[in-house]
Formats: structure tokens, sequence, C-alpha cells
């Protein structure tokens, strides 16, 4: 689950601010910091998601397992695009006269409790044609006010995407149709004849994509394809539109989780031509609030001690139609105001059309012994001003000893691949600026995997480029290809050593083992 940090800002009264984990009901740790009077409690919202690739392993979201009818039940099988899949329906195993077909639903707990205005979803999906095309199957957010925050669910037709108070796919796959509903009603459908064939008996996944904008209650989705390479033609991506930014009368932000299902719905007995299998896998649902307004550019600055004052970059977004203004404030982290920086608190204005303001916060040549200290940097309303707010909202300036060598944070970010669990890339944290020459060179990297097999090689994950972010404090590795499969536990070692590894814009070398300056730096990465 995502940490959360939460800002509780109470006029007259000292601050605190509470570290916790997404989720839980756990208390977190408390610090106090200085008092900001007058300023109004404020909170910054994390982007959470519902993941599963049934592959099993941490990060995965828990389920639900529905029989709506007949036998099978839904069973993970392998042999899907990234591993194992999810066979949601099949041909009924044991049909009787009152109970034919097949019908099996999947609903996965609520992982992003509250509303939000906006959703984006991909999963993969396939229909391989046994006696027939199938009845059809569903992708639906359930409305937690009317399907619970767990357990199973199940619509009365899949294939039209009817759910009470929720917003669903219906995928037709006898009529090669695909329904958008809303509240227990179609809103429209769109035919796939003479573009692609939901059922199809290639064995290829097809790649469903949606974003579902709630304020403006719009809803697309978009379906993607491969056709097989032949003897005289390469392999070819194909996406379909399906809905594009399509209005949604009556939808709003609410309370969501999402389920899925499938339904082989025979009309006679026995069986006809009607029965299909209907395979899952890698689904990714992610909520998020769009943030419009004023923010930090980023979170985290960066100051030499000896370089006399730091300027701290505001930005707008959204809307410049007028003015606006907001609050700043320094406050003491590790560092001490009056002994390694002059503490600032004023206002800022923006003029219309006006997208960047600055702030100076003054440093002092303390001549600071250790890797470094931190300020604490706010921006906010106070009773005078309201201007819209966007994310960050608080952020850190770290004012580093010009003698001191740069150090690399153990902590490893994962980038995905979009809509997916494969990862593409990895964010690494440096203590302080790096040279962009020597962060930069791809050589200075490198990703270890263990032997595949006992007494086997390490292997080596290729690199395609590594890319400095301007505050030159992160770097971000991206992999040259997502063929190769990570193993839960890996390394990468950072070079340091002179002439050739990562030194910082003091001309320093990475400290890596043992905190030595001119040592690579290994880090254990787990997925």
């Amino acid at each position: 689950m995502m940490d959360y940090i939460r800002q509780l800002r109470v006029a007259g009264r000292r601050s605190w601010t509470q570290v916790g984990t997404g989720g839980s009901s756990r208390p977190g740790r408390r610090r106090a910091s200085c008092a900001l009077t007058g300023w109004e409690p404020l909170e910054r919202r994390e982007l959470l998601s519902t993941v599963q690739n049934f592959e099993g392993g941490t990060g995965q979201t828990a389920y639900t397992k529905l029989r709506v009818a007949g036998l099978p039940a839904a069973q993970v099988m392998s042999g899907g695009p990234t591993g194992n899949f999810l066979r949601l329906a099949t041909t009924p195993t044991a049909p009787t006269a009152s109970v034919p077909g097949n019908d099996n639903s999947i609903s996965f707990v609520t992982s992003d409790p509250g509303t939000y205005n906006q959703a984006t979803a991909s999963w993969d999906f396939r229909v391989t044609p046994q006696t027939g095309n199938g009845d059809g199957m569903s992708f639906a957010l359930l409305n937690t006010s009317d399907y619970g925050s767990s357990g199973g669910a199940y619509s009365s037709a899949p294939q039209q995407g009817l759910y009470k108070g929720s917003l669903a796919f219906g995928f037709d796959t006898a009529a090669d149709a695909v329904n958008l509903s809303f509240n227990d009603a179609i809103v429209t459908t769109t035919s796939l004849l003479g573009q692609l064939n939901l059922a199809n008996a290639s064995g290829q996944f097809i790649t469903a994509n949606a974003a579902i904008d709630f304020l403006n209650a719009r809803v697309s989705l978009s379906l993607t394809y491969t056709i097989p390479a032949t003897v005289s033609t390469p392999a070819e991506t194909v996406t379909v539109p399906v809905f594009g930014s399509t209005t949604v009368p009556g939808l709003a932000p609410y309370e969501s989780r999402v389920s899925l299902e499938a339904k082989n719905d025979n009309p006679q007995y026995p069986p006809t031509l009607t029965s299909a299998d209907f395979d899952l896998d890698n689904v990714n649902v992610q909520m998020g609030t769009i943030h419009f307004g004023i923010q930090f550019e980023s979170p985290t600055y960066t100051a030499q001690e000896n370089q006399g004052s730091v300027q701290i970059a505001i930005v707008r977004s959204g809307s410049m139609d007028d003015s606006a203004t907001v609050s700043y404030v320094t406050a003491d982290g590790t560092a001490k105001s009056g002994v390694n920086y002059t503490a600032v608190a004023s206002t800022l204005t923006f003029g219309e059309g006006q997208a960047q303001q600055t702030f100076t916060v003054p440093i002092i040549d303390a001549g600071l012994s250790t890797g470094g200290e931190t300020v604490k940097l706010f921006i906010g309303n106070n009773p005078t001003f309201a201007a819209p707010l966007g994310s960050p909202i608080v952020a850190t300036l770290r004012i580093v000893n010009n003698d001191s060598p740069p150090t690399v944070s153990t902590t490893v970010q994962l980038l995905y691949a979009r809509h997916t669990r494969r990862v593409a890339a990895f964010r690494l944290q440096f203590s302080q600026p790096m040279d962009p020459t020597s962060a930069q060179t791809v050589s200075n990297y490198e990703v270890l995997l263990p032997p595949a097999h006992k007494n086997g090689p390490v292997r080596v994950v290729s690199l395609s480029q590594a890319v400095l972010d301007p505050s030159g404090l992160f770097v971000t590795l991206y992999r040259a290809s997502l063929g190769q499969h990570l193993t839960n536990l890996f390394q990468i070692v950072v070079r340091g050593k002179p002439p050739t590894g990562l030194f910082g814009t003091n001309g320093i070398f990475l400290a890596g083992t043992g905190g030595v300056s001119g040592t690579d730096a290994t880090l254990t990465v787990s997925i």
C-alpha cells in the first residue's frame, strides 16, 4: 500500500506531520514542526491501484471468485501473455436442464477508498470459440454503495454491462459489439463487425484500455490486438477505438471497486453452439485526482552551503484567467534557522496568465561536517487568500556540504510499463546534484539477476539510457527490452570509481561501499 503524508496546520496550535500507510488505521510517527498560524488544513491524495496478474507474490490486489452458475469455477492457468491467466468461463462440464451454462465473476476488494475524479484501466482478455462465441463478458467499476467494499458480485446480463449504480462495459461476443452502460442501463453500443472479432481462434489476447473522467462524465475505450507475422508481412499492432470521450449522463464521482464476469449460457439442453473460453490477465486500474492549481515545481530542492541563496520555484497549472496569491513559509528540518539558513515567510502573487513564481531562501555557510541538512518548505492558503492548490504543497530543501561525497539511496523506485506490471525503468535518488555526463553514462550502471540455475552465470539486464532529472538528484534507468523476466530479488551496481564513475557537481566521486568516496554502490531491489 502507498505511503501518505498528511499535513495538519491549525491556527494558533503546534503543527504535526503524520506519516503512515495508506489504508491502515495504525497511527504513524509524529514529529513537531513550527506553528503555521492561520493556515488551513491541507491534504494530498496519492494515486492508488487495483493490480492482478495471477502470478501471486506481493503487490497483488485481493479478490473473490464467484461461481454464478454452472461448472467449472474460474481457475488460474498457465500460458498467458506474461505467465499465468484466469480462465473466467468455459464450456460447462456438467450442464443440466435448469443450469445449462457456465457463468463466473471475479471481484476485487476496494483498493482505493473514497471518491476520485479520474480512473484509467487496462486488462488483457481472450475469447476462444469452443462450440460457439459464448454470450459475453463485462468490466465494471462497482459502486460500493450498492455492492459493498469486498465480496462477490455479478450482473444479470454481463454482455450488456448492467450493474446497479455503476459504470460498466459489456462485451457481446455473439454480436461482436461493445456496450457502455451506467446504472443498469445501456448508454450506447458500438458494433465491431468488420473491424475486430471479439471471439477468435488465433489465441491472441486483446488489450482493453479505458479512461473515465468522472468530473466531466466522459468515458473512452480502445481495444488493441496483434496481427501475427506471415512469410511476406511483419507482425502488426492494431488499435480499434470503441468509445471516444463519450458522455455518460448522470455519471459523477463515486467510491468503486473492480469486477469482471464472463458467461456461457446455452439456451437449450444439451449444449448448442454458444460456448467459448473467456480468459483474463494483467488487470491494472488506477484511481486518482487530477491536480490543478499552485504547487512546488519539485518535491526536492538542493543548495550548496557556500552558494549564498537558492531560488525555490512555484508553478501554476489549469486556469490562469485571474491573479492568485499564496503564502509560503520555511521550517526547520535537520537544519536550524539562523545557523544553516535564514527563515522566510511571505506571499507570492501570480498575475493573469503567469505560470511561475519564485522565492529566495538565504543559505548560511556553517561549515557542515555531515552529508547535509534539510529545510521544510510549505505553501498554502490563509484566511485572506483562496487560490486553488495542486500537489506537492510540501517540499524539502537539502543543504549539502561542499566537501562531502554524494551517496545513492538504497530505496529504488520501480516504474512500470503503461497498463502492465512489467518494470520498464528504475529510478535512483542521490544525496546531492550529480554531474550530468557521468550520471547519464549507461555503463556506470549494471542491473544483475541471480543465476538461472546452480553454478550458472549472473545475468545482466540491458539498459538503453540513463536520464538525469533537472534537479540533478534523480537518475532514471530505462530497460532496453521488457522481454527478460525480472526475479523477485536482484541488484543494481552504481559505479563510483575514478576516473569514469559517477561524481557530484562538487567534483567528488560517489561514496559507495562503506561510505568511502570513489567506490561502487550495490543496491538490493525486491519486487
